[in-house]
């Protein structure tokens, strides 16, 4: 899985939803009576989309909003229709992404794993110059981020969030790779 935790094949489909969000939301500070028909569309819209039990469907459904926008009752005068639509798109999916990592807590749980792995990094992330690990320790609900970026210079960070926040950087790989092991040991003891 990439290391957004999104299929790859869904990856610019996630992009495009959250851009519209980007775009959507900021209404708030400028026009408070569009940003509030727009939440109500939007609101509306992703009730509707509750019924896509996975990305494709999600995709699939959005030929069909346009028509449901009508049926909202909620005036769409100077708002941007697809924008509106991409929005509710975008609840749904993120649902999809929460329960796909539950689902992977699950399988984890299932197979006696102390540590349930929630997103790795894909090509397409070390192409773009940095990679991030997500893993739960299963018996501590703890989670530990464990991250690479390239630029401006070789820069490796862990977070481990759980009862405390730890978060440290590293320009040193192999102390990046000591501090993962003692924290996965400090976890391991706490259980």
């Amino acid at each position: 899985m990439p290391s957004s935790g999104i299929p790859p094949e869904y990856a610019g489909l996630a992009r495009r939803l959250r851009a519209a969000e980007d775009r959507l939301y900021p209404l708030a500070m400028v026009d408070a009576e569009r940003y509030q028909r727009a939440l109500q569309l939007v609101g509306a819209l992703a009730r509707r989309l509750a019924g896509a039990r996975d990305y494709a469907d999600l995709a699939a459904a959005e030929r069909e909003m346009r028509g449901w926008l009508d049926e909202v009752g909620v005036p769409l005068h100077g708002l941007d229709d697809q924008l509106v639509i991409e929005a509710a798109m975008s609840q749904r999916f993120r649902e999809l992404l929460t329960s796909s990592r539950e689902q992977a807590v699950e399988r984890a749980r299932a197979a006696g794993l102390e540590w349930a792995v929630i997103e790795e990094p894909d090509d397409a992330a070390w192409r773009g110059g940095s990679a991030r690990w997500v893993e739960v320790h299963l018996p501590s609900g703890s989670v530990m981020v464990r991250s690479v970026v390239a630029e401006p210079v070789i820069t490796y960070r862990l977070e481990v969030t759980g009862d405390a926040v730890r978060v440290e950087e590293f320009t040193s790989r192999e102390a990046w790779l000591a501090a993962i092991d003692q924290a996965r040991r400090a976890l391991a003891s706490e259980s």
